[in-house]
């Protein structure tokens, strides 16, 4: 099972101290990964996730390091809760610098088992919920003239694979809403980028099996799964001013998959 380390592997660089960064699908994974790290740097936080129960927990051990969080429980395919979402950031933290619209769901299923429901969900979580996420975040950046968004995407945005007839294509919509969002929010100071990651160790890949994540290892020529926090460093960068020529970008995380 994955394990969770949220220290990263240089020092904090202080590169979003002070920032106000929401993230979605915050309870687990690369969500809980990239809060942990945004934490460490100095973010001012406001998670979001399905699970009340796990969103919670993460609050608290974010806490107990000193950071400023806050947890708002929700589903990003609502908009009601996405409203409520922002505005709770606002209502906290005055404004918003920083979303990673990291929530999302990842079924297996290919084109003869995919139903039309599993298909509906998935377009809702992963579709729907990203763009309503961006939206409304960007709407407060665009009031200050500045903003980061981060979108999660997928090498599956890129690459055919086989059981991926519904997560697939919904992680196309990741990679377009990027690079058209960039294009729409340019003049407005805001940056959208995303990240796409090969195999990451989560508990979504545990699921897998260990036959199933040998096989998938064996895609990657570096050898092994990524982890969560490897992510969430590819995450804060893009994130970051350090970034702030960069908008439009996809940025393989993936341990050369896409380069075969």
């Amino acid at each position: 099972m994955p394990t969770h380390d949220a220290r990263p592997s240089n020092p904090p660089s202080g590169r979003i101290h002070d920032k106000v960064a929401v993230v979605t699908g915050a309870a687990s994974g690369m969500g809980r990964a990239t809060a942990e790290r945004f934490a460490i740097e100095g973010a001012r936080l406001v998670l979001a996730d399905l699970d009340r129960e796990k969103l919670e927990a993460v609050v608290k051990d974010i806490q107990a390091v000193g950071a400023e969080v806050v947890g708002v429980p929700g589903d990003v395919s609502s908009e009601a809760d996405v409203r409520f979402l922002m505005g709770e950031a606002v209502r906290h933290f005055g404004g918003i610098d920083i979303l990673i619209a990291n929530a999302g769901v990842i079924p297996e299923a290919d084109l003869a088992s995919a139903t039309v429901d599993l298909w509906d969900h998935t377009m809702a979580v992963d579709g729907r919920g990203m763009f309503l996420s961006c939206k409304y975040a960007a709407a407060e950046m665009v009031k200050t003239g500045k903003g980061a968004i981060v979108c999660l995407s997928s090498i599956s945005a890129f690459a055919g694979q086989k059981g991926q007839a519904v997560y697939g294509p919904a992680k196309f919509v990741a990679s377009g809403l990027t690079k058209h969002l960039a294009i729409d929010l340019a003049d407005k100071g805001v940056r959208v980028n995303a990240v796409a990651p090969g195999t990451i160790d989560t508990p979504a890949v545990a699921k897998l099996g260990k036959e199933g994540i040998e096989k998938v290892i064996s895609m990657h020529p570096l050898g092994r799964m990524g982890k969560p926090e490897e992510v969430a460093s590819a995450i804060l960068f893009l994130a970051s001013d350090e970034a702030s020529f960069i908008t439009g970008a996809v940025l393989p995380v993936d341990g050369g998959y896409l380069a075969q």
